[in-house]
């Protein structure tokens, strides 16, 4: 097929060609996100101008992916104090008050024991899911609140709650 002359040649070609590339390549460098924060619409390079921010904070919203960034740490979401933990409390509920006022009427589930890590005590999640059951209806009481503001309701009952119990007050801090 080849001589070894071209061989020869094709190697020294390939060799200048991958020095070259190597010499030439810039470190990647994580850029900041925009206004939309976190999640998996600020995975996507090219929407870092105003309408591509619009689009990363809808890929946010309907995939809650920001939400879920932000408790596993994944997605551009840190949990080194980017995020305050009071706010990644409120956006969980909002987010998952439904289910998690279904697992409250059960007194466990999968969104308590994430809430009980969201508030520092993920080893007591069947202790908060008791007092979560006991107190159900003074915690989901209804309102006619906006989302954002009864999200923010809950979690104020819900530590209010947690700071009168005996076991769960010196544990959950957050």
């Amino acid at each position: 097929m080849y001589s070894t002359r071209s061989s020869k040649i094709l190697f020294f070609h390939i060799t200048i060609i991958s020095l070259f590339s190597f010499s030439i390549v810039k470190p990647i460098q994580a850029e900041p996100y925009g206004m939309a924060g976190c999640g998996l619409g600020s995975m996507v390079p090219v929407w870092k101008n105003d309408i591509g921010q619009v689009l990363a904070a809808t890929t946010n919203v309907s995939f809650s992916s920001q939400t879920f960034g932000i408790t596993s740490g994944t997605s551009n979401c840190t949990n080194d104090g980017i995020v305050k933990q009071k706010m990644a409390q409120e956006v969980f509920i909002a987010y998952n008050e439904g289910p998690l006022e279904l697992e409250t009427t059960k007194g466990s589930g999968e969104r308590i024991r994430a809430m009980a890590s969201l508030l520092g005590c993920p080893t007591h999640a069947n202790e908060l899911g008791k007092l979560m059951k006991e107190k159900h209806s003074y915690l989901f009481a209804k309102s006619n609140l906006e989302n954002e503001f009864r999200s923010k309701e809950i979690l104020v009952r819900l530590k209010s709650q947690i700071a009168l119990d005996d076991s769960l007050k010196y544990i959950c801090k957050n």
